[in-house]
C-alpha cells in the first residue's frame, strides 16, 4: 500500500451517512471513497507539450502572419482589395 498522510476532516451528519452508504454498497472504507472522489475531482488535465494535437503546431510549412494581420485578411485579402470585383448597381 502506498504511503499515507492522516487527514482529519468535518462533515455534516447527513453526508457522513451518505458516504457510509456509498462505502457499504462498494465493500470499501469510507477514507477510500473519499480518497477516489478526491482523485476524479482534482485530476491534473495532461500536459499541453504531451497533448498529440499540441505536438502539430509549428509543422505546418504556410506563410505565416504578418503583424497587424487579421483571419479576414488571410481568408479574404486586405481591406482594400475587398469588393474591388462587386458589379456597381
Amino acid at each position: 500500500m502506498a504511503r499515507m498522510k492522516r487527514l482529519q476532516i468535518s462533515l455534516e451528519p447527513e453526508l457522513d451517512e451518505q458516504l457510509g452508504q456509498v462505502a457499504r454498497q462498494e465493500g470499501i472504507s469510507k477514507a477510500e471513497v473519499v480518497r477516489r472522489s478526491l482523485r476524479e475531482s482534482i485530476e491534473l488535465p495532461p500536459r499541453l507539450v504531451d497533448d498529440p494535437i499540441y505536438q502539430l503546431f509549428g509543422t505546418g510549412t504556410g506563410r505565416g502572419r504578418k503583424s497587424g494581420e487579421t483571419i479576414d485578411d488571410i481568408l479574404y485579402g486586405p481591406v482594400s482589395n475587398r469588393g474591388s470585383d462587386r458589379d456597381d448597381d
